[in-house]
Order: C-alpha cells, then sequence, then structure tokens
C-alpha cells in the first residue's frame, strides 16, 4: 500500500510540471487567453524560513492555489482555493475554499472548513502575499518565487535528478548515478539558483573523480523539463524509483 502511494506521488510529482501545457493543450488554457496578466501568479512560491509554500496553476475558468505548511511527524495543513483575477491584478478566491491537514504518508485527512475566502497579491518586491480571510493564516508571510522545480524526479539516462528540497534561495539537488537493479554506483548534492526572469536553475558540480560540470535545467513549450550543458537540450524523463 505505501509503495502504491509513493508512485501515485511521483506521478504527480512529475506531470504537474507540465500541468499548464496540458491543460492548454485541452481548452483549459482559455483562462490564461483571456486574461494573460494571471500568468505570473503560476508557479511554486516558499516564504523565508521554507516551512510554507504555496503552489499555483491556471484552469479553464481561473487559478488553482495551495497553501502547505509543513508540519512534523509527516504532516502538513494544507488550503486549497479556486481563484480568478479581479480587477486590481491580484487573485480573489471563492469563499469556498479547503483547510485541512493530511498525512504525506497514510494519506489520511483531517477537514477543518470549507468555507474560506482568500486574496493574493504581488508586492513591489515580486514576492506573493497570501490574505487568508478566513483565519488570517498567512499573516506576516511572503513568497518568493522558485519556479515549478519543486519535488521532481528525473532520469537522464542512468542519472536521476531529484529536486530534493529549498534552503536559503537555492534548490538542493540530488544527482544519482543507477548500475542494475537501480543501485547506485556514484552521487552527487548540488546547491542550484534559480533565476526567475528566465524560470532556469543552474548547478555546477561534480561525481567524485571526474570532471566538473554545468548544467540548467529548465522547461520547453510542452512544459517538459531540460537538461542543458554544453550547448545540447535533453528532455528529462520521470523517474518512478523511491530508495
Amino acid at each position: 500500500m505505501i509503495m502504491k502511494k509513493l508512485i501515485s506521488l511521483l506521478l504527480v510529482l512529475c506531470f504537474s510540471i507540465a500541468a499548464v501545457a496540458a491543460f492548454a493543450e485541452d481548452g483549459a488554457g482559455d483562462y490564461l487567453d483571456r486574461y494573460p496578466e494571471a500568468a505570473r501568479y503560476e508557479s511554486v512560491w516558499v516564504a523565508e524560513n521554507g516551512d510554507w509554500r504555496i503552489e499555483s496553476f491556471a484552469e479553464d475558468d481561473g487559478v488553482r492555489v495551495m497553501a502547505v505548511h509543513k508540519l512534523g511527524d509527516n504532516k502538513e495543513d494544507r488550503w486549497e482555493y479556486a481563484a480568478a483575477l479581479s480587477e486590481n491584478g491580484t487573485l480573489t478566491a471563492d469563499p469556498q475554499g479547503l483547510h485541512y491537514q493530511q498525512d504525506t504518508v497514510t494519506d489520511e485527512r483531517t477537514e477543518y472548513y470549507e468555507d474560506g475566502g482568500a486574496e493574493f497579491s504581488i508586492n513591489e518586491e515580486g514576492k506573493l502575499v497570501w490574505k487568508d480571510l478566513k483565519e488570517d493564516a498567512g499573516k506576516g508571510l511572503a513568497f518568493e518565487k522558485i519556479g515549478s522545480f519543486f519535488g521532481g524526479r528525473w532520469m537522464k539516462g542512468d542519472i536521476e535528478v531529484i529536486f530534493y528540497e529549498w534552503y536559503d534561495g537555492q534548490y538542493d539537488i540530488r544527482l544519482y548515478q543507477r548500475g542494475a537493479g537501480n543501485v547506485i554506483l556514484k552521487d552527487a548534492i548540488l546547491k542550484g539558483d534559480y533565476d526567475a526572469a528566465t524560470d532556469t536553475v543552474t548547478v555546477t558540480g561534480e561525481f567524485e573523480g571526474e570532471e566538473p560540470f554545468t548544467v540548467t535545467f529548465s522547461h520547453d513549450e510542452k512544459g517538459n523539463v531540460l537538461w542543458n550543458e554544453n550547448g545540447e537540450s535533453t528532455v528529462l524523463e520521470c523517474s518512478f524509483l523511491t530508495d
């Protein structure tokens, strides 16, 4: 059961990055066609302490927003909203937002309410501000844009790439070279800088005993994650490895 849940989680992580492109192909991108200003809200955003993040993406009739507060013991508090762009450029959520606590291992869920409202705006520093109209949960928080790489696991041949975590303004990225039976032959722990202007992450590092390399991760027009090195680009495949 746990393995099944892990595979399901990895499917979500791999394909969430391409979600916006997929919606567009199915006609759900019509909202961004009508309100292109809403595109600036699409991303993953994190608060300075790293315990809070906000994920947002366009749907056919608005923008789906989820705020997450990481707790101890594999638990997260989550707020989910259906929002739309208002005349003043903010996102306004219908007063039907959900607040619940989720166990990230068992998927057990404790619901608190389903009538929450919220407003989201981007301040002069380019940070996302969340105004929770139900219980003021986002008070004092400002969220930095970090792109849609967070939590993804990808493969380039026998190299697995994991966007493991976000610390102190950088992605913590793990590279594993896999052998037969998915045994780890070599590994590298890297720090990646995110460039919001180009929506890219650049890392420099090396596997032990090998020459240093520099890789830039980006997205193509279909939402796929690209490995860019020495002038060549490779589309990464979703990884289902769980060890």
